[in-house]
């Protein structure tokens, strides 16, 4: 099993493809969800490392006044604070329970309209569990320069992104420790972006937590970044993609 695994990644991640239109390789690391008290606690990691990142947050109207303080000094740090729904619903489903309308009032209009309130400029959206439509996209794509569905083990190429501008659907590519990407998984895109002038979007969640499944551990990120610098690839975030 372990031995087809690594073949479909070896034939996913070496497949003949374009040259982008960047001017550079890039690498936009993204963290998903609502763990601000996690990401807060590694700042000084991403800074060390050099990374900027791009925070797709959720369920905003439950964070404290600590929490909404945290979120502010990531994004006075530097890095980008995106949006990723109110409670991380499955849009696909929710749409087909509720319908386009109220899914969007509910789930993206509530507590964006928090976020912005509060001084925040969101311009970029990532589905919760990489779930989506033409028909969410054709609607979120009104109100954000991009979103962010997922790759996976047959197309992680997809996580490529070829040229800036507006209005992009984007895929990423989970670099968890619990991805089936493994490190040499990784370095193979991060050449594969250098190679033909992409930006590679890599998808985590929690930095540092080995019991959790949905991790980045202090290991990987360090790895991730020493290998940019040998390849120089610039972290970018994702509204320097999308503008």
């Amino acid at each position: 099993m372990l031995l087809i695994a690594a073949q479909l990644l070896f034939t996913a991640c070496n497949k003949e493809i374009p040259r982008g239109k960047l001017p550079n390789g890039q690498i936009a690391l993204t963290f998903d969800d609502a763990s601000v008290d996690n990401w807060y606690q590694h700042l000084g990691l991403l800074d060390s490392l050099h990374i900027k990142a791009t925070f797709y947050v959720s369920e905003y109207h439950t964070f404290n006044a600590v929490q909404k303080a945290k979120l502010k000094e990531i994004n006075d740090r530097g890095h980008e604070i995106a949006y990723h729904t109110a409670s991380h619903a499955d849009l696909v489903k929710a749409v087909a329970k509720n319908g386009i309308a109220q899914t969007e009032a509910v789930e993206i209009n509530s507590d964006l309209r928090l976020m912005q309130a509060d001084g925040y400029t969101i311009t970029d959206f990532a589905y919760p569990y990489g779930s989506h439509s033409s028909q969410l996209n054709a609607c979120l794509l009104r109100k954000f320069k991009s979103v962010r569905a997922l790759s996976n083990k047959q197309n992680y190429y997809k996580s490529l992104v070829k040229e800036s501008g507006e209005r992009k659907v984007l895929y990423g590519a989970n670099v968890d420790n619990n991805s089936r990407l493994r490190e040499d998984g990784i370095r193979s895109l991060m050449e594969k972006a250098k190679e033909h002038n992409d930006c590679l979007v890599a998808v985590a969640h929690q930095i540092n937590v080995p019991f959790l499944a949905l991790q980045i551990s202090r290991q990987r990120l360090i790895a991730m970044s020493q290998y940019a610098a040998e390849l120089n690839l610039e972290f970018v975030t994702i509204n320097q993609i999308a503008r």
